[in-house]
């Protein structure tokens, strides 16, 4: 039985659903309005509902946040179950959010850098902080990156709660001399991150042996998140091999991480989909990261690409251009997206021959 031969129902589903939405996430994500007060959302899990805080944050770490309210009574709220915060951000932050939204990731740095200089709060200066080692992955600057999560970031505060600006890479790396004794030093680290982080960038090296290795001891760490962090690595080089139960399994497995930490996981997750012809499971999946996380340029930009192969695949070709172009246009940056145009021409040469068939079809 094919698992990924749905309905047409289904597939209608998809092209109205998903994709639209990620355009209007996309249009939506700048225009958010910034309330005086800091606000923090939060899902309830008990009432499975959404809750709002205003008040005065005092100080947000991995476990907590801690909300002077309105009223003087102070509020503790659970990290894992925030949704958004909202506050009152200088001109220089509110610049460089946009510019981060347009994927101008040098530009954004440079504001950031100069938000940083003018906010006294500490809290918003380690979000500040944790947004620039984005940008500098963004670019493509992963040792810088490692340099400024390990040694400012986790000096600022060690329980930090912006675990995924750890340069953590999903994909292949073009491995610079730097790049790969950087890396080496990080494996050879006693922190699991450091270890973790370093092993990431050198899977696709000549060193991709000793990176299994760290990943398979890794696998066995009592921190949960590490475990899995390295266990999802480790099916980078076996999703061929994947079967349904895997499947079930890592759709449970992401889930028990940390919303910061589940770009990668659903990355590789989405790569066995499309392995067992789970097509539009798989596209779906591929396309929660350009809209849940769009701050992984990279990642976002080899989730897209998938996307539209997959698409190409299953014979939506519509789709796949509008995606297609989508690519071109916000990753050009990335190795996937300097492959849109030969992907754009792909699709053309296939809907001319689907047109060309139908016609056929139509005149005899």
């Amino acid at each position: 039985m094919n698992m990924g031969r749905q309905s047409n129902s289904g597939r209608s589903l998809l092209r109205l659903g998903v994709i639209s939405f990620y355009y209007a996430m996309l249009a939506s994500t700048i225009h958010a309005q910034t309330p005086s007060p800091d606000v923090v959302t939060i899902f309830n899990n008990k009432t499975k509902k959404m809750q709002t805080y205003r008040g005065t944050i005092v100080s947000y770490d991995y476990d907590e946040l801690k909300l002077q309210l309105v009223s003087g009574r102070e509020q503790l709220v659970p990290s894992s179950q925030i949704s958004n915060i909202s506050s009152k951000w200088n001109a220089d932050y509110i610049a460089a959010e946009g510019y981060m939204f347009e994927r101008r990731f040098e530009r954004a740095s440079i504001s950031f850098r100069q938000a940083y200089s003018k906010e006294a709060r500490q809290w918003v200066k380690h979000r500040i902080t944790a947004k620039i080692i984005q940008c500098e992955q963004n670019m493509g600057d992963w040792h810088k990156a490692a340099n400024q999560f390990f040694d400012v970031l986790l000096s600022q505060q060690s329980n930090t709660p912006y675990l995924t600006a750890a340069p953590i890479v999903w994909h292949p790396l073009t491995s610079s001399g730097e790049l790969l004794h950087r890396g080496r030093e990080l494996m050879k680290a006693e922190n699991p991150l450091k270890q973790l982080v370093g092993a990431s960038w050198l899977f696709s090296s000549p060193y991709n042996d000793e990176a299994l290795i760290l990943f398979k001891q890794l696998e066995q760490h009592s921190d949960r998140s590490i475990a899995l962090l390295a266990a999802a690595q480790l099916w980078r080089s076996k999703t061929a091999l994947a079967k349904p139960e895997d499947v079930t399994y890592w759709d449970q497995a992401v889930t028990e991480l940390p919303k910061e930490l589940r770009a990668g996981p659903l990355y590789i997750v989405s790569l066995m989909k499309r392995r067992l012809d789970m097509e539009e499971e798989a596209v779906l999946t591929m396309m929660r990261i350009p809209i849940l996380y769009p701050s992984q340029h990279h990642l976002a930009s080899e989730a897209v690409h998938a996307a539209v192969k997959e698409l190409m695949d299953m014979a939506q070709y519509d789709e796949a251009l509008n995606l297609c172009k989508e690519l071109a246009a916000n990753y050009s940056d990335t190795t996937a997206g300097t492959q849109a145009k030969r992907l754009e021409s792909s699709i053309h040469s296939r809907i001319k021959a689907r047109n060309a068939i139908k016609q056929e079809g139509d005149s005899s």
